[in-house]
């Protein structure tokens, strides 16, 4: 039956992210305020990745809630006194969403209805109301698709993870929300702990689909295909906070906070919110890739969703509603466009919707060797008028529409916003004739170019792809063409991860060149593949691109001018990276550094990852010059020796450096802007110094906890948040 209609047709979504944490609504800057319990370091089931405690929230929870001894006891506090369905359902109808979910059960085990098997009710607590069914109603009256989020994971009931909670809680669970109350998406979390055959997620769809066959499922019920009932909709690929890099085949959603973090967080200003542009660029990057959008919200304590999030979803929402008529139904074309333009297939054939995000009317992606524009239309006019014909040209560098120009109204400002969408007719553009076929070259086996290949040699490589894996003998160098010319590809078989493309032994060199897998590019894969792993002294990585990761083992390696998704290093002595660009997916680090000495990772650019740098066990490791924007750490050192941080510039991230144990740590003249904390030093860290740092924007400068022997002097803190935020201290 493959999917059903309305899920291609209501591209976007909104979830409504419901937590007791709602009453204290307090993180970290960039952190997730709904794992409140967790961060105060209770002995908890499958945390991971989140740190345990977080400091920040111990010292928070003893000033502002030192009543409060258990989280259980915030439940009484979330009095939902103004909770009102009807403008839940409305945000959503304003914002052009479609459908709309409710997190039915989060990590913490408070159920949002009248579940069947459980104590922990908020119809009996909290609220005293059966929050979910009023939104249920609400949605149903307003048109709205509904579907609830269902965490398998359980901090409240005492039967977790047992076969007793998974058959008389999490499938009774799930069946009563599909039958009695109508949740046509299910979407999972907490699913981490376990594998499909603990929760019998076999079993559960089978069950699920005999109510409906029509309910829509994800992958995070730890569902493969062959769990999935045949002739039910396909499993939902899901993604968080970024899009895939390019259109993705078969049904897939991406869940996006409109602030920083899942839930209510107080910490949060106007900056840490999306804005409307934003969320109309987001929505039309997913709708062009192929995916639904999902905008997830965090009502307070009183069941009201905070203006900061409100604002800027009805903002967009002028925009979605006007155009999503021709948006919601389309499907990929041949590219989506790029950072200021996106580009979809209409319904007719040979029509394409481009939508104008920078307002520059230049669209470079369109080919104008492979696709001929016969005639352009403005839709709608931005007043709601008629359509209006626009006179462009199409150049080698893609079409310009170059007029009429875009009135100054017609842009993005604090009260409407102003996006171009164009209607395109397109055909295939004459193609000179081929007296010969070209014939694709084939790919070339790169193991036996090496295999007699002596110290000394030089093996230039060709334009063209080759095929690892291939070792690159001692005292080689191996030389490509570019990134771009030169490519090596590491295939995978199935699900298993390839094996490295390349590995690189004693004094040997790899330049000027690409390393990628089947999965290269696809910064959406949880975890990147190793493709090339350097186990000898003195190898270097000079001016190539890595589709993965670089594991190193040798000592005295050197990588310089390298992109990708970062390294790995094993205990390796005086490790150098430099001047290289490093883009995660939001879960990885970028460099991690475990054990060894001496490294130095310097003037090197870090985005996208949950961490820039880390270094764990390690002694005399200089992390210097470098440029990074993490979502929770920058730098972090863990039980080091002698590190020394100087000179960096992080944006943007949670903790900016965070030195945690070890001793004789030295940060100083580092810059941080826009993050929760400057420099956060804890866990009986030793002989550490901190001086001549800038901190801007932050919540707070800097972050001591049980290290008493610290110094700090001569750090400079500009516009922090909090009063006295220069420097917390605890416990």
């Amino acid at each position: 039956m493959g999917m059903p209609d309305w899920w291609n047709t209501k591209r976007l979504g909104m979830l409504v992210h419901t937590t007791a944490a709602a009453v204290p609504a307090w993180a970290p800057i960039g952190q997730d305020p709904a794992w409140y319990r967790a961060h105060l370091g209770d002995e908890l089931d499958d945390v991971v990745l989140h740190p345990q405690p977080m400091v920040e929230v111990l010292a928070h929870h003893r000033d502002r809630w030192g009543h409060i001894e258990h989280y259980d006891d915030f439940v009484p506090l979330l009095t939902f006194e103004r909770f009102d369905a009807e403008h839940w359902a409305r945000l959503a109808r304003d914002t052009g969403a479609g459908y709309s979910m409710i997190v039915a059960k989060h990590h913490d085990g408070w159920s949002w209805w009248d579940a069947p098997n459980s104590s922990r009710r908020m119809t009996e607590h909290g609220p005293a109301r059966n929050v979910l069914a009023e939104f249920a109603a609400a949605c149903e009256r307003n048109d709205l698709t509904f579907g609830t989020s269902y965490s398998l994971l359980d901090w409240g009931d005492q039967r977790y993870p047992s076969d007793d909670y998974v058959t008389d809680v999490l499938h009774r669970d799930v069946l009563d929300l599909v039958d009695r109350y109508g949740s046509s998406r299910l979407r999972g979390d907490g699913h981490w702990g376990h594998d499909a055959g603990h929760w019998r997620t076999a079993d559960l769809l089978r069950a699920v689909r005999a109510i409906n066959p029509s309910v829509i499922v994800d992958d995070r019920w730890r569902a493969s295909k062959a769990d999935v009932p045949d002739g039910g909709p396909e499993l939902v690929r899901t993604f968080d906070n970024d899009c895939p890099d390019d259109i993705t085949p078969g049904p897939w959603e991406l869940t996006r906070t409109i602030g920083l973090g899942l839930g209510h967080n107080r910490n949060e200003r106007r900056q840490h919110h999306l804005s409307g542009l934003d969320i109309v660029s987001l929505y039309t990057e997913v709708v062009a890739k192929g995916g639904n959008l999902v905008l997830a919200v965090g009502p307070t304590a009183d069941g009201t969703v905070p203006g900061l999030q409100t604002a800027p979803m009805r903002d967009a929402g002028t925009w979605i509603r006007r155009y999503d008529h021709v948006l919601a139904t389309s499907a990929p074309w041949a590219t989506w466009g790029d950072a200021t333009t996106r580009l979809v297939a209409g319904p007719t054939p040979g029509t394409v919707y481009a939508v104008d995000l920078a307002g520059a009317g230049r669209f470079a992606t369109i080919d104008a060797g492979a696709h001929r524009i016969t005639a352009a239309h403005r839709l709608g006019g931005l007043d709601g008028g008629g359509d209006v014909d626009v006179r462009f040209e199409q150049r080698h560098d893609g079409l310009r529409i170059t007029e009429p120009p875009l009135h100054p109204s017609e842009r993005f400002d604090d009260d409407a916003i102003g996006v171009a969408v164009y209607r395109l007719s397109i055909e295939p553009a004459d193609r000179p004739i081929e007296l010969f076929t070209p014939a694709e070259a084939a790919p070339i086996e790169l193991a036996p170019l090496l295999a007699g290949a002596r110290p000394g040699d030089i093996v230039q490589l060709g334009e063209g792809e080759y095929l690892g894996p291939a070792v690159v003998p001692s005292g080689v160098v191996m030389r490509g063409l570019g990134s771009n010319r030169t490519i090596i590809r590491a295939t995978r078989h199935g699900i298993v991860a390839p094996a490295p493309a390349l590995t690189v032994e004693r004094s040997a060199r790899i330049e000027h060149l690409a390393v990628v897998s089947d999965a290269s590019g696809a910064r959406s894969e949880p975890v990147a593949p190793v493709l090339v792993e350097v186990t000898g002294t003195f190898a270097t990585i000079l001016g190539c691109s890595v589709g993965g990761h670089v594991v190193v083992t040798g000592d005295d390696v050197m990588l310089r001018a390298v992109t990708g998704r970062g390294v790995v290093a094993h205990n390796a002595d005086r490790l150098s990276v430099s001047r290289c660009a490093f883009t995660g997916n939001g879960w990885d680090v970028g460099v991690e550094l475990v054990g060894g000495g001496g490294q130095t990772i310097e003037s090197t650019r870090f985005g996208g990852h949950l961490c820039a740098v880390r270094a764990t066990e390690s002694t005399g490791t200089v992390i210097r010059g470098n440029t990074m924007t993490a979502r929770w750490w920058g730098v972090h050192l863990d039980r080091t020796e002698d590190a020394h941080v100087h000179a960096n510039h992080l944006r943007s991230t949670m903790r900016a450096v965070d030195v945690d144990g070890g001793v004789g740590a030295v940060i100083d003249g580092n810059a941080a802007l826009g993050g929760d904390s400057g420099c956060l030093v804890q866990a009986g860290a030793a002989r550490c110094h901190v001086g001549g740092n800038h901190w801007e924007d932050c919540r707070v400068g800097l972050v001591v906890w049980d290290s008493p022997d610290l110094t700090h002097h001569d750090n400079i803190g500009v516009d922090l948040h909090q009063t006295d935020g220069a420097v917390v201290d605890g416990p």
